[in-house]
């Protein structure tokens, strides 16, 4: 349970706790289940202390430094954390629903099975996060550096990722729904067995990406980058490709059944067993793609 008198210390402001933590505590700070909503907590020094449990809901801890903190179970609920100093903070199982962390700091972070819903994470710093099981819905993450963060199983509905930092990320398994990803870069990101519905891919980075067996049914992309893109197995049934990259990608085995492709670069691609059921190809040059005469099937319009 928490120290009394780290909790009495703390609710007499920041510049009073801040001072007495530049001298020094005697034992770790424990603030574990502290009944601390709605306090103002701004620009406060807690790093390394233990907040498990603790209730900060609609609490300002905005530039705070909450470095290697223990925030586990925490409900943060309305609190605004912008400009905070998170890194490799442990917020697992926290509750984070409508909280700001805008411009955050999270290097490191373990957010693992984290409330994140309508949570606000404009261009905040997730760097190698572990995030994985956590539940976005119409959260906020645009300008969000994800960059090699641990997304497996995660779920996304009606979220804005625009302009996202998520190459080199794991996101296997990883459900979108509704998602904006337009401009978002997902170089050498590995999504395999993903399923991405409703999802916009305007100018969308999937550059030497790992799309085996993804469900893109019905995706519209937009001047879209697959460069070297591992897509094989992968679901592409009506969807549609427009000024799209596909070179030197890999399609074996995909199912481009009805799919609609018009100016795309398919220069190298791999489309070795891929299907082509009443495929439409409009100024597309097929000469150097691999495995395209043997799986023309009738169908196939080329013009």
């Amino acid at each position: 349970m928490a120290n009394q008198k780290h909790i009495s210390l703390l609710l007499q402001g920041t510049n009073i706790w801040n001072r007495y933590k530049e001298e020094g505590f005697s034992t770790q700070i424990d603030l574990s289940y502290a009944q601390l909503e709605a306090a103002n907590l701004s620009g406060v020094y807690l790093s390394g202390a233990n907040l498990s449990g603790a209730n900060l809901s609609g609490a300002n801890l905005s530039r705070a430094n909450l470095n290697c903190a223990n925030l586990s179970k925490a409900n943060l609920e309305q609190a605004s954390l912008s400009r905070a100093c998170l890194l490799q903070a442990n917020l697992e199982n926290a509750v984070l629903f409508k909280a700001n962390l805008n411009q955050a700091n999270l290097l490191g972070a373990c957010l693992q099975n984290a409330d994140l819903q309508t949570a606000r994470f404009v261009r905040a710093n997730l760097t190698a996060a572990t995030l994985s099981e956590t539940i976005f819905w119409k959260s906020i993450l645009t300008g969000t550096v994800l960059r090699r963060a641990d997304l497996a199983r995660a779920i996304f509905q009606e979220t804005n990722l625009w302009c996202a930092d998520l190459s080199e990320t794991d996101l296997t398994d990883t459900y979108f729904l509704q998602v904006n990803l337009n401009r978002a870069n997902l170089r050498s990101a590995n999504l395999k067995k993903s399923l991405l519905k409703k999802t916009s891919f305007w100018q969308t980075n999937f550059e030497n990406a790992l799309l085996e067996g993804v469900y893109f049914r019905r995706a519209v992309f937009n001047q879209t980058n697959f460069k070297g893109a591992h897509l094989q197995g992968a679901n592409l049934e009506h969807a549609i490709f427009k000024d799209v990259n596909l070179s030197g990608a890999n399609l074996a085995g995909a199912c481009l059944d009805k799919a609609v492709f018009i100016n795309v670069d398919l220069t190298g691609a791999n489309l070795t067993g891929a299907s082509f059921h009443r495929t439409i190809f409009k100024e597309v040059n097929l000469k150097t793609a691999l495995g395209i005469d043997s799986n023309l099937s009738k169908g196939t319009l080329i013009y």
